[in-house]
């Protein structure tokens, strides 16, 4: 009777752990869209003036979808595979 509650609250636990990989990514999957646009939009305003702020701005942006993938999938895969 223990081992079946036990195995019951892993589900739920790694249900929830899923859940907020899925959330992860779902954050990111517009800033993959977004941070290479700002990049190339922050390459054009540099060429006519000398403003380095967009593209700074698309580049952490850039670093920090890179992260929050990486991390979204960490989750996920741990969640999947974690006994």
């Amino acid at each position: 009777m223990t081992n079946h509650k036990q195995s019951t609250f892993d589900n739920e636990d790694s249900k929830t752990s899923f859940k907020v990989g899925m959330k992860y990514l779902a954050i990111s999957l517009p800033l993959l869209f977004i941070s290479p646009i700002l990049i190339t939009i922050g390459f054009k305003a540099l060429k006519k003036s000398d403003n380095y702020i967009v593209l700074i701005l698309g580049c952490f942006l850039a670093i920090f979808t890179i992260i929050l993938v990486v991390q979204a999938f960490r989750i996920i895969l741990k969640s999947l595979f974690d006994k």
